[in-house]
């Protein structure tokens, strides 16, 4: 017995060629891969947080914007490195080496107290 004949005994009945082919279709077409763009939620709900939170979250531009704001990062960053630069070109010429120190004692005075005055 062939795997075709195996197939077909093993089919009930009222197995019909259309239904089964119709059925095959409706799998198919549920298993194809489509491109479908999944809607932005995120920025609705920020914008209804921003509203009824009237402002205080979601309220500047970094947070909700499409695209990281690589300039002001850019220039940010630029200036503390001159700061930096500067510090250190400022302070860099107070290190060197330690100045001696001179450690002998200071000389103790030593004060003997009054007895006390009688009346």
């Amino acid at each position: 017995m062939s795997d075709a004949d195996q197939e077909k005994s093993e089919l009930p009945d009222d197995f019909d060629e259309a239904g089964a082919e119709s059925v095959r279709n409706l799998l198919r077409g549920s298993l194809e891969r489509t491109d479908v763009q999944a809607p932005d939620v995120l920025r609705g709900v920020q914008r209804k947080i921003r509203q009824r939170s009237r402002g205080k979250f979601y309220a500047d531009g970094w947070s909700t914007a499409k695209n990281p704001p690589i300039a002001t990062y850019l220039l940010t960053s630029l200036a503390m490195l001159l700061i930096l630069g500067l510090v250190y070109s400022l302070f860099g010429s107070l290190s060197g080496e330690p100045a001696p120190v001179e450690n002998e004692p200071a000389p103790v005075h030593i004060v003997i107290p009054r007895p006390p005055a009688s009346p």
